[in-house]
């Protein structure tokens, strides 16, 4: 499977690199044993989904008889400690405009939440459930260490992550030792 390239991931995936040592946290899951995959914990606490949500762009259209907006170009959604970058976001209201209900972005998405970064094709972002939904050959770096999935399920009210579908790791040791008897 050919993994796309994703240059602001691959800058942030550097600077955690050179900065952090460490492995994916992988925890016990209670996930629904038919849907099986791993899950890993993704930020280091409880995302605030009534915080406010800052949405920058290039492009805005509106369109009130759906209650959305839709977002393009060099899009950024920030919201507490979480960051989402992507080409292309549509919001959806919820029907009495009290709020938003959802958020779906595509064209290759990267998400990144405190220290903790992943980038897939297409992104859903359900806030009354408390849920990101990243599909298309989903990578995670967690500080020196990666994994890759078909898709990730985010669960923001206990900062885990599911990955789901064929599932790859790379872990890798922090050693101080020094090569050589150096």
């Amino acid at each position: 499977m050919l993994m796309k390239s994703y240059p602001i991931l691959s800058a942030v995936v550097l600077g955690l690199a050179l900065s952090f040592g460490g492995f994916v946290h992988a925890q016990d899951t209670d996930a629904d044993p038919a849907e099986g995959g791993t899950t890993i914990a993704f930020g280091d606490r409880k995302q605030d989904t009534d915080a406010p949500i800052d949405v920058t762009s290039e492009r805005l259209a509106v369109d009130e008889n759906a209650n959305t907006a839709l977002f393009t170009g060099d899009v950024v959604v920030i919201q507490d400690t979480m960051t989402l970058y992507a080409p292309w976001v549509k919001v959806f209201y919820k029907e009495d405009q009290s709020g938003i209900s959802h958020l779906k972005a595509k064209d290759g998405v990267t998400l990144i939440q405190n220290e903790e970064a992943a980038e897939g094709e297409t992104a859903e972002y359900d806030l009354e459930e408390e849920i990101i939904v990243m599909n298309g050959d989903v990578l995670v770096t967690q500080k020196l260490s990666a994994i890759a999935s078909d898709k990730m399920t985010v669960r923001l009210d206990d900062g885990t992550a599911l990955m789901t579908g064929r599932v790859k790791s790379l872990l890798r040791t922090n050693t101080n030792s020094k090569k050589g008897g150096e």
